[in-house]
């Protein structure tokens, strides 16, 4: 049965190779079926009518495919060679899009580089961060430009109900939700039937509606360069992701401060040991704070929201920084009822064995704003 169920999942990712090499000749096709037209601006039109498509829907994939041709060449490259699908190929464009031409190839080489072996989400991910790291000031300037647009909007529904949503600084808005279910986990009874999102609107209301006393937990990793203002490299929203050098330095003038030491070759947080059952505070902030995510591969979960897991069992392995991980509950459940396996090499890296039988590895997470530097083999001055 594994063997079988091996060769149709062998098929199935060459089927997906095949269809990302063919949408990437519709992409060159449609880039050369604008450019050849008598009149562009109206391009869009036909091909509407032609692929039983709306104009909106017409104008985008006309404007991705310009965009890839004439723009992220290597971008288009990954696509026809079928190591990237479209959507991946979407996600580098519109993120890219702030950056001026030299701006967006550097981040395009680094994105490519590891994008086959990514999925959409993680992809999205480093390549936010890839474009906050190499235009931090551009980052400051739409981060002010967006903040201008914060909003709460309401919108009626059907059935007497409606939505209120809110757009705000992303530190801010995970505060806010953090202190709602917060909220919604105390307020939860033996015989409550409520679901969690039920709590959580129960709790929402509650709380604008009676008195707050409550301070969010919320965690932020920052250069100590960054928070002295020797450079304004980007900050760590955890939950989120990249933040402005500014939105940082706001977050920690409000906080408490933990220090976390950082590898400056690997960019990775260095080992914090323990040897108990269940891990103390600090410990398990530092491994949270050092695996950022739920580390199943490709699974971007909070690490603050997540369970932390001993790779080898206790007793028979310690608990430590190295023989722990943060796993979200599905993916704690997949591995103890699944019968997935995971091991940590020194590096950081999981390697992750199926049923099946086949490996996949997740790499140590990178702390963002970290300024890396040339590996070197003398020893250290101590």
């Amino acid at each position: 049965m594994q063997g079988e169920t091996g060769g149709l999942l062998d098929t199935i990712v060459e089927y997906t190779k095949m269809i990302n090499i063919i949408e990437g000749l519709r992409i060159q096709a449609l880039a050369e079926y604008k450019h050849t037209h008598e009149q562009p601006e109206f391009a869009a039109a036909e091909l509407a009518v032609a692929a039983r498509w709306t104009q909106h829907h017409a104008n985008a994939q006309l404007s991705l495919a310009t965009d890839l041709v004439t723009r992220l060449p290597a971008t288009l490259a990954a696509l026809q060679a079928g190591t990237i699908d479209t959507y991946k190929a979407k996600v580098i464009s519109e993120l890219t899009l702030p950056l001026d031409p030299e701006q967006a190839r550097q981040v395009e080489a680094e994105i490519l580089a590891r994008a086959a072996e990514q999925n959409s989400a993680t992809l999205r991910r480093r390549t936010r961060e890839a474009v906050q790291r190499v235009d931090p000031e551009g980052a400051e300037r739409r981060h002010r430009h967006c903040a201008q647009d914060r909003a709460v909007r309401l919108q009626t529904g059907d059935n007497g109900m409606a939505e209120l949503s809110a757009y705000l600084p992303a530190h801010l808005a995970l505060a806010v939700y953090d202190r709602i279910s917060t909220a919604a986990c105390q307020a939860r009874t033996p015989d409550d039937q409520r679901t969690a999102d039920q709590r959580r609107a129960d709790a929402f209301v509650d709380l604008c509606l009676g008195e707050a006393g409550y301070q969010a937990q919320i965690q932020v990793t920052v250069a100590a360069s960054t928070l002295l203002g020797v450079d304004n490299q980007p900050g760590e929203l955890a939950g989120y992701g990249p933040i402005p050098a500014s939105v940082a330095r706001e977050i920690a003038a409000e906080g408490t401060w933990r220090r976390l030491l950082t590898d400056p070759v690997k960019d990775t947080l260095l080992d914090y040991g323990r040897r108990t059952y269940r891990p103390p505070a600090a410990l398990a902030d530092f491994v949270r704070a050092r695996d950022k995510t739920c580390r199943f591969p490709g699974c971007l979960r909070p690490a603050n929201k997540s369970d932390l897991d001993h790779h080898v069992p206790f007793p028979h392995g310690d608990t430590s920084a190295h023989n722990l991980t943060t796993l979200c509950r599905h993916h704690h459940r997949v591995k103890h009822s699944g019968r997935w396996q995971s091991k940590r090499r020194d590096d950081g890296t999981v390697i992750w064995t199926s049923p099946s039988g086949r490996q996949y590895s997740r790499e140590p997470e990178r702390i963002i704003g970290s300024q890396p530097v040339a590996a070197d083999d003398s020893p250290p001055p101590f």
